[in-house]
């Protein structure tokens, strides 16, 4: 990493396309509003394959991004962002700039491919990436502003890559983890695979799909990295380790359920290829009003009954941190997820709670995780994420193993009511209004489950699982600028006030009537 004229530099190697999508997927979390993002090179270079990496890594891989070298702009938007894409080839001068209206975006991202055709109407505080060809590779100079503070700390230190802008930071890291995720490929028998980012999700993991011999894969890529949520996770039992996810697999397997296949994995390093699933999860079935939605949701309440039943059977080659063990999903993980409420939705609110309010919270709950453990239900695996997204419908299987469950590797032992309501209260997606009702007493005819108990625990589950799924997207809104999730908050209010409304929660009622009267509205 080199500094001077002001501006901080690295270089790497982008070896082919694959790379400068990694690549793309890498710079894309890193630009915000206002951003100005050149791109120059040669034709032919990958400017526009990286342009349009990463606007799929902000809007989605199913982005059409189209080349603007005739439109000369491009503009896409999302509730988080928006983005202006330009190529300014066909550009005969550059006083043509302002007739284009982009120097007035100030709100926007703003990528520019051919950023020489801008002239004197170069913004000096842009990010520049310059692609060249060299050899049988393609080489990427990445060039930052640097600030007054940095560049007079490099004057003073004599160690150039000690000073970094913010922008670059995690580079060299995103460098040799490029290496070892090649060698682990090469390793393995992927090595030629085509490449390609996946987009993310709100956790630590990177993904990829890979595309080898006609046949399709995933690489999971789950470093062992420390975060400033870190005591949350290990508080709550949020798995960290490839280990959890592959034994967690193996289990759903014995079951007779569809858990993706391990075909390589280095546990030390937090890197798997797993059986690729497709792209037709449960999602994308909601939006498309699949009229086989109902057949898709009974096949994923008879997964979860045969969870029920195969928990009965004590599976002695279960082991690890999850079901057999004393990890339960108990008062202790309960009262601290809780706190996602209390700590993050309460002040987006601007509310205090006075400390008889919060003393009357926690006993209240206390009350409620005892009448759980009074019903004394059996535990079952309790896969924590059972929704949507993370439901993809295998057509060529029979059965329940037409249902592929994905986002596994939080499982510890509990309640069989607390996934049933993650299937059926779905923070995301709006489902049919008879589902709830429907599927609910078909998971109770189906487990044999008392009726009235099992209500009351789906009921407790749903408000307190709510709660803190409130707490967390205003989290992720407020942290990482993730505010799309914002948009769901009305439908999971409107989980908690149906829980509310059930006798079992008349205590809780009455506290939400008294302090935080507005969920109730």
């Amino acid at each position: 990493m080199e500094n001077g004229n002001a501006t901080i530099s690295a270089k790497l190697d982008l070896p082919d396309v694959s790379a400068v999508r990694r690549f793309a997927g890498w710079i894309a979390p890193r630009l915000k509003k206002g951003d100005w993002l050149l791109l120059s090179g040669d034709l032919g270079a990958g400017k526009t394959e990286l342009a349009r990496g990463i606007i799929r890594q902000i809007f989605g891989e199913d982005t059409d991004v189209p080349s603007p070298t005739f439109t000369l702009i491009q503009h896409y938007e999302s509730p988080e962002i928006k983005l202006l894409h330009t190529d300014l080839y066909r550009l005969e001068a550059s006083d043509e700039i302002p007739e284009l209206g982009l120097l007035d975006e100030t709100d926007s991202i703003v990528l520019v491919e051919w950023p020489e055709k801008l002239g004197a109407y170069m913004p000096e505080q842009a990010i520049r990436i310059s692609l060249q060809d060299v050899g049988s590779t393609r080489t990427c100079i990445v060039q930052v502003p640097a600030t007054q503070d940095a560049t007079q700390d490099a004057v003073q230190n004599s160690e150039h890559d000690a000073v970094q802008a913010d922008f670059l930071d995690g580079l060299d890291d995103f460098i040799s983890r490029e290496q070892v995720l090649a060698d682990f490929l090469e390793k393995n028998g992927y090595g030629q695979a085509i490449r390609k980012t996946l987009a993310g999700d709100a956790s630590s993991r990177r993904y990829e799909r890979l595309e080898l011999n006609n046949e399709r894969f995933i690489m999971m890529d789950w470093q062992a990295l420390p975060s400033a949520n870190d005591a949350y996770k290990a508080k709550v039992f949020l798995s960290k380790s490839v280990t959890d996810f592959r034994d967690i697999c193996a289990y759903l397997t014995r079951c007779g359920l569809s858990a993706p296949e391990i075909y390589a994995h280095d546990d030390a390093q937090g890197l798997l290829v797993l059986e690729d699933f497709g792209t037709h999860n449960f999602t994308r079935s909601i939006d498309a009003r699949d009229p086989h939605l109902p057949i898709l949701y009974h096949e994923a309440i008879m997964s979860l009954a045969a969870l029920y039943h195969h928990a009965d059977t004590q599976d002695p080659k279960t082991q690890g941190r999850h079901f057999t063990t004393p990890v339960r999903y108990d008062s202790d993980i309960i009262m601290t997820e809780l706190k996602q409420f209390i700590d993050w939705y309460m002040p987006s609110q601007g509310k205090t709670l006075p400390d008889e309010a919060v003393k009357a919270w926690e006993a209240i709950w206390a009350v409620m995780v005892t009448k759980l453990e009074a019903m004394q239900t059996r535990q079952v695996m309790m896969l924590r994420d059972v929704h949507s997204p993370n439901l993809h419908w295998l057509s060529s299987r029979q059965t329940v193993r037409r249902v592929g469950f994905i986002d596994i590797q939080d499982a510890i032992a509990g309640h069989p009511a607390y996934d049933v309501v993650s299937l059926l209260q779905d923070a995301r997606r709006d489902l049919p209004a008879d589902y709830e009702a429907r599927f609910k007493t078909l998971y109770v005819s189906e487990t044999g489950l008392d009726a009235a108990d099992f209500d009351i625990a789906y009921n407790i589950f749903g408000v307190q699982r709510s709660l803190r799924i409130l707490g967390i997207f205003v989290r992720l809104a407020k942290m990482q600028g993730k505010t799309s999730y914002l948009q769901h908050i009305p439908r999971v209010t409107g989980y908690i006030r149906a829980g509310l409304a059930h006798e079992a929660l008349a205590d809780l009622r009455h506290w939400f009537e008294t302090y935080v009267p507005e969920v109730l509205a």
